[in-house]
């Protein structure tokens, strides 16, 4: 069986995240509950510092999530590259993100597309993930081991498996390595790239 769930649950699951996009912005978010790192985005309080998750990366190396995203502004979403509906979608906006911050890996500003699907999502495969968005240095593209995976989307999945959370938000971490803000569903490219530029 399929790691993420049968491949027609996931597009299920995918489209219909898709279809209930709202135009979505990073302006102010009135909450009445403290805990917003249960809500569907906005800032997360207290932020939650990163564990060192085990990734293997489209370069063949292998690190750990903590590490990785350590002294740098990072936006990071879930995809998995077979993703034929939202996962396109999340790709040309952090494509486009690339184009607003030219200098982005000279300042610190890490872009991380994470894989739910360790087992298919090989080194090669992220690499081809990559060039299909004209990808330059400072995006990376990485899966986690199998047996880490539950414990990835305890932290970006708000404790969901992989197929009901194949959510199209973008994880905000701060140079600390804390996640402190989650996005609404599929954001504009210049919200991401402004909230980037300010962390």
């Amino acid at each position: 069986m399929h790691p993420p769930g049968p491949e027609h649950a996931r597009r299920r699951v995918c489209t219909a995240a898709a279809a209930a996009v709202l135009a979505a912005s990073l302006g102010p978010v009135r909450r009445a509950r403290a805990e917003t790192i249960h809500a569907d985005h906005g800032r997360v309080i207290p932020p939650v510092p990163l564990p060192p998750i085990g990734l293997r990366c489209a370069d063949g190396q292998s690190t750990d999530l903590a590490a990785l995203v350590q002294g740098r502004a990072t936006a990071l979403h879930l995809m998995y590259a077979t993703c034929s509906t939202v996962c396109p979608i999340q790709g040309a906006i952090f494509e486009r993100v690339q184009a607003l911050l030219p200098d982005q890996d000279r300042n610190g500003i890490l872009l991380l597309s994470l894989s739910i699907d360790p087992l298919d999502d090989t080194p090669a495969t992220l690499r081809d993930w990559l060039g299909r968005f004209h990808a330059r240095g400072g995006w990376v593209a990485a899966a986690p081991a199998y047996a880490e995976l539950d414990r990835l989307l305890e932290v970006f999945g708000q404790g969901r498996n992989a197929v009901e959370n194949h959510a199209t938000q973008v994880n905000i971490i701060d140079r600390g390595g804390q996640l402190v803000y989650r996005t609404p569903q599929l954001p504009s490219a210049d919200s991401v790239a402004d909230i980037l530029r300010r962390i």
